[in-house]
């Protein structure tokens, strides 16, 4: 039988630390795998396969930064850099596709008003709504001003 999975769905350079932190602890409690993703959102007016490491090249960068988060537990890491035209479908296809027993986004909520901090964003709402599994959404603490 196969190890179970936890996906975590990085977004930017800010949240990888603590994504990666954040699913490092929950796997290592499940003894699962982890698999970092990330989703580029290619324009409409972009084919998804066009060769473009312009548009590539963040996601590369911040899957690396996940490697090396996981390399510092001394954890082995799968990653997987997709494109899409939406992220939460894509997220939560990977989540499907690879039998994902956890899923970990992180939002980066408004904290500026109350209703700000009810509301998700598109992409959370998506994977909360969606996932074939567990969602853990990481919203992370207002920065003090």
């Amino acid at each position: 039988m196969d190890r179970p999975k936890v996906v975590v769905a990085l977004r930017d350079p800010e949240s990888v630390e603590s994504l990666m932190t954040l699913a490092i602890h929950l796997s290592n409690s499940m003894d699962a795998e982890i698999v970092a993703l990330h989703v580029v959102e290619v324009p409409l007016a972009t084919p998804l396969e066009a060769e473009d490491e312009i548009l590539d090249h963040p996601g590369k960068e911040i899957l690396a930064a996940a490697t090396r988060v996981a390399e510092r537990s001394s954890r082995k890491l799968s990653t997987e850099l997709l494109r899409a035209r939406e992220a939460g479908e894509a997220i939560v296809g990977e989540a499907k596709e690879r039998g994902a027993e956890l899923l970990i986004v992180g939002h980066r909520g408004s904290h500026s008003s109350a209703l700000g901090e009810l509301l998700l964003g598109s992409t959370a709402q998506y994977v909360a709504h969606h996932a074939p599994c567990r969602v853990i959404i990481q919203i992370p603490p207002p920065n003090p001003r």
